[in-house]
């Protein structure tokens, strides 16, 4: 029990991290933080999906993250969100407090895509904003839309964002997890020049983060410029195995 709760520990640690980097604000690629084009942005989130679409297994879920800061200058940051929330045809912004910061939230759920936006009081006129876009396959050209919106929306209104993205794949299979991550490498390098830069393993998950320079989005990470990063994690309780790939990288539990 105690192994198996330390694993557990481990995987949810290695997320938390690519979280916190994202958040930190470390600089993506010039194509994701400065130019807010929508028609790129789309081509971009595109040109990933292929890349999962070369993976094994059966798409279960997309993530796209918007995120960054916004500066109030005087105006006024519920109208902001209010905005941002019809934009995306979003229930009424809700208003609340945590650690004594204004939050402002809309969630909106539906059957293959469901939205969350939250915008966080960091200090006065200071706020941090995030969107983020979560469905099925079944919804896959919705979230692209979305996702295409998101970047003309969040320019319009002053936020500062950069966005990230991860794909989650399953199957059920007798090979374990480094069969698994080698048979996925092999079939994405025929597509990629990809290089593996730092590697994190246990008895249920193998976790590599690669360089490969085709993708559009990238982070520094020490010495390396990482672009990729993939994960194969054997479920216990729900006897299958998911892979994972986070462009740059994976924030989202595997």
């Amino acid at each position: 029990m105690l192994k198996a709760e330390m694993i557990k520990k481990g995987m949810i640690a290695m997320v938390v991290l690519g979280a916190v980097l994202v958040l930190a604000g470390w600089r993506y690629g010039a194509l994701q933080t400065t130019r807010y084009d929508s028609r790129e942005a789309e081509e971009s989130l595109r040109s990933l999906l292929i890349v999962s679409d070369q993976t094994l297994g059966r798409l279960d879920k997309l993530v796209v993250k918007w995120q960054g800061d916004w500066i109030a200058n005087g105006e006024n940051p519920e109208v902001i969100a209010a905005q941002i929330a019809a934009q995306l045809n979003m229930p009424a912004v809700n208003r609340g407090v945590e650690n004594g910061h204004t939050v402002y939230r809309s969630v909106r759920d539906s059957k293959n895509l469901n939205i969350r936006l939250n915008m966080m009081e960091r200090q006065a006129e200071q706020w941090y904003v995030v969107v983020q876009l979560d469905s099925s396959d079944a919804g896959r050209e919705q979230l692209v839309r979305l996702h295409k919106l998101c970047a003309k929306l969040l320019k319009s209104v002053g936020v500062q964002a950069q966005w990230n993205t991860a794909f989650q794949h399953s199957l059920h299979s007798g090979k374990s997890v480094n069969q698994l991550m080698k048979l996925t490498e092999e079939g994405l390098s025929t597509k990629l020049s990809m290089k593996a830069k730092e590697r994190y393993t246990d008895a249920t998950t193998a976790a590599v983060s690669y360089e490969a320079p085709e993708l559009p989005l990238s982070i520094q990470s020490g010495e390396h410029r990482i672009h990729m990063q993939m994960a194969v994690h054997e479920d216990g309780e729900e006897h299958n195995t998911r892979i994972t790939l986070g462009f740059p990288l994976i924030t989202i539990e595997y």
